[in-house]
């Protein structure tokens, strides 16, 4: 949460508390105590009228992502009703939060309520859990056989034996090319993931970005599996709707040519990993965004961040397997034809791990 709005989300309570009303409400709030991070929880407490008139309230605002519900809208006097709180904090740490009551009270026509806890790094992986994990490596391992960018991961390879190398200096600036590509992708991660897990607090808004994703997913899925038959009949790269534009391939092109031709290999290597990753992403983030909206989901910041960070290892997987078979001679032509010879069941396996994770999207 941003520093300002908790801010004025303080100082509004503070200004609505301080002013006593017909609305009573325990002084300490709603404490949750310690729950753990991801998990939802709900608490509720008892709000009652004090005062010798009926009071009507009109509305029960949550505020900073919390949600709260009273179970009466009309208190007679010394009735009481309860106000359940239900809240899912993603990230571990101390939380305060506030539920304003807007009530007919002339003496308290606001009551701020406020909402208190720590959120605390699971133990124990909840149900969606036992999926998230194969699912990660599975995606990891298929997004790096992606024909859209392994085919440009073998052309690298071909540009970096050029020029009379010697083995050493070829496996050296194939790993600093996947040094550069791994800390790339974990750095945009990071951010996709914090910008998903923004939506924590919306949980309409949170519902619907889901949804669309999870329909994008099976919209991907029934092209994969079309391009897979397309390119099994015509064996020409053209019928591929799933790929990189001829446009952005050139310019990965010229950005490696250009990086590696000085004789700083392992530096030239680490910067063309990240501008390629960069403009790879356009074919890889098909697979990325959806992986990140599911590990958003798992309870624990370390957990999350793991995830992460497996399922980039086994992203990069692939690209090692390529630099390392290229160091000690493999030639890139032939390498092309195998990239070629499978891009049908590189195919049918991306539109099958589309397909799972818009499911998972959904279910779990």
């Amino acid at each position: 949460m941003k520093p300002a709005k908790v801010i004025l989300c303080f100082a509004a309570s503070a200004v609505i508390a301080a002013s006593a009303g017909n609305l009573s409400v325990p002084p300490e709030g709603v404490d949750f105590g310690e729950i753990a991070a991801g998990a939802a929880a709900e608490k509720s407490v008892s709000v009652r009228n004090i005062g010798n008139r009926d009071i009507r309230i009109s509305r029960v605002k949550p505020c900073c992502g919390a949600e709260a519900a009273l179970s009466k809208m009309t208190l007679k006097s010394n009735e009481a009703a309860e106000l359940a709180v239900r809240l899912s904090p993603s990230i571990p740490g101390q939380f305060s939060k506030t539920v304003h009551i807007y009530c007919d009270d002339p003496q308290g026509p606001v009551v701020a309520v406020p909402i208190v806890g720590t959120a605390v790094e699971s133990s124990s992986p909840n149900a969606a859990s036992r999926y998230t994990l194969p699912a990660v490596v599975l995606a990891g391992f298929a997004d790096g056989f992606n024909p859209c960018a392994f085919s440009i991961v073998i052309a690298l390879a071909g540009i970096l034996a050029v020029g009379g190398r010697r083995r050493r200096a070829r496996m050296l600036g194939g790993w600093a090319f996947c040094l550069g590509s791994f800390l790339t992708y974990m750095a945009m991660g990071l951010g996709l993931m914090r910008a998903i897990r923004a939506l924590d607090g919306f949980s309409v808004l949170r519902m619907v970005f889901m949804g669309a994703l999870s329909l994008s997913l099976f919209v991907l899925s029934f092209l994969s599996f079309r391009d897979a038959f397309r390119y099994r009949r015509a064996k020409v790269p053209s019928v591929i709707t799933l790929q990189l534009p001829e446009r952005v391939k050139k310019l990965i092109r010229v950005v490696a040519e250009t990086s590696w031709s000085g004789p700083t290999v392992v530096v030239a290597g680490v910067g063309c990993g990240i501008l390629v990753t960069l403009l790879d992403s356009l074919c890889t983030g098909q697979i990325y965004v959806p992986v990140l909206a599911l590990i958003s989901r798992e309870p624990g910041a370390w957990r999350s961040f793991a995830l992460l960070a497996i399922y980039n290892l086994a992203f990069i997987a692939p690209l090692v397997a390529v630099f390392m078979l290229a160091a000690k001679g493999a030639d890139a032509a032939q390498m092309s034809r195998w990239s070629k010879r499978n891009v049908f069941p590189s195919k049918i396996g991306l539109g099958v791990m589309f397909a799972a994770l818009g499911v998972l999207l959904l279910v779990v």
